[in-house]
């Protein structure tokens, strides 16, 4: 069955405590809920599950647990060698399924690319390191493991104080396209998509534009 597009909406997205972490260090994400970035409370990690893949390619769940206030949710990992671990968050309510992703460096001045995970829905970055606006990221939409041609993604930053979101792109027709930030701040790359019943939202978090 063919994967579609779907309308924009709610959706999962994740930001790090910090902007980079050193070995040894425990790296905390924050899982949050919301529209365009702009946060609400989440009832509950109901299936909700934390996939951490290391710079050697080693791959560990993490569990996902309120934080503190309980407005949102977050989840923490201790970092092994240096290099960019891709942290993915996986939520399902009903026939909703959401992928959120950030990439999170160990080390300083660290340079990477990022890795398919082939799994569901998903916005993989090129060259991947310290961004400044008007620097650019080439991104792959893929839906399990293959390119989705013609996807379209929403863009939006943390600090944006507008409604919705400030840009739309369009993939071409091997699922890639380049994205240029204009402005400082963490921004939210996000891709929708169907298949049969079910819908798919995913977002990737490049946090720390400046």
């Amino acid at each position: 069955m063919p994967v579609e597009q779907a309308g924009n909406g709610y959706a999962l997205w994740l930001e790090p405590a910090h902007l980079h972490f050193h070995h040894g260090d425990s790296a905390r994400i924050k899982v949050l809920w919301g529209y365009a970035m702009k946060r609400e409370k989440l009832d509950g990690p109901v299936n909700c599950t934390a996939l951490v893949k290391e710079p050697g390619g080693r791959e560990f769940q993490v569990p996902v647990a309120a934080d503190r206030d309980g407005f949102s949710y977050e989840m923490a990992f201790a970092g092994g060698p240096e290099g960019i671990y891709t942290v993915q968050v996986e939520y399902q309510a009903g026939k909703n399924h959401h992928w959120a992703r950030v990439l999170v460096p160990f080390g300083h001045h660290i340079r990477g690319r990022g890795e398919a995970l082939n799994r569901g829905l998903e916005i993989v970055p090129g060259d991947y390191g310290h961004f400044h606006p008007g620097d650019a990221v080439l991104l792959t939409v893929l839906f399990n493991g293959q390119p989705l041609a013609g996807a379209r993604l929403l863009a939006t930053y943390h600090i944006y104080d507008g409604d919705g979101f400030p840009h739309e792109l369009v993939a071409d027709e091997i699922g890639t396209l380049k994205f240029v930030f204009d402005a400082r701040g963490h921004w939210m790359l996000q891709a929708h998509a169907v298949q049969e019943t079910d819908r798919h939202v995913a977002t990737l978090v490049i946090p720390g534009v400046r």
